[in-house]
């Protein structure tokens, strides 16, 4: 009955906060690096509001994910 069990594929093999980086053009992709690493000004949930007013949807787990290293850019 339980013949081939295998767990799924990992659906987490990108970084959405990496996709999104690279699709920026150079200034906007410095203006987003800054913010990411400006913790006291930029809270996640600060952060992903102010890019979704921008167009830019990143969840605020997304961004606390990234900063805190265990997203997919950090996997080895």
């Amino acid at each position: 009955m339980l013949e081939g069990l295998t767990p799924p594929e990992s659906k987490s093999v990108y970084c959405k906060v990496k996709e999104t980086l690279s699709s920026l053009d150079d200034s906007d992709r410095k203006i987003l690096e800054d913010a990411l690493a400006d913790t006291e000004r930029w809270k996640h949930k600060t952060l992903s509001n102010a890019l979704r007013t921008k167009g830019v949807s990143l969840a605020d787990t997304t961004i606390s994910k990234h900063r805190l290293r265990v997203c997919a850019c950090f996997r080895s």
